[in-house]
């Protein structure tokens, strides 16, 4: 009687799993043994933070009153219908307070 317990790996439904482990396990290996190579070759992380500034207003004081009425109308949807509120009551007064933008998003 066989006994089924050969070495090859034969294809069935867990080859893909098979293949996907042995790729991380792969990648995992050759980012640490050649970490500062592939930095130098721009493949990794930086370890610096990126400091991105893209001269933004405040959300609040450009944010369109048409939307301001969309959220603030969704927040009291929310809890009549479901009674919980999703938004912060600091941002419901905020956009409560909301008046028109000399700059609009």
């Amino acid at each position: 009687m066989k006994s089924n317990h050969t070495p090859f790996i034969g294809v069935n439904w867990a080859a893909p799993i098979l293949l996907m482990c042995f790729s991380s396990i792969f990648l995992v290996i050759i980012q640490k043994v050649f970490a500062d190579q592939l930095q130098r070759w721009g493949f990794s992380l930086q370890e610096k933070e990126i400091e991105v500034d893209e001269d933004l207003p405040n959300f609040f004081k450009s944010v369109r009153l048409s939307q301001a009425d969309e959220v603030l109308k969704e927040e009291a949807n929310m809890r009549e219908k479901y009674g919980f509120s999703y938004t912060d009551q600091d941002t419901v007064e905020y956009l409560e307070k909301a008046t028109i933008p000399k700059k609009a998003i």
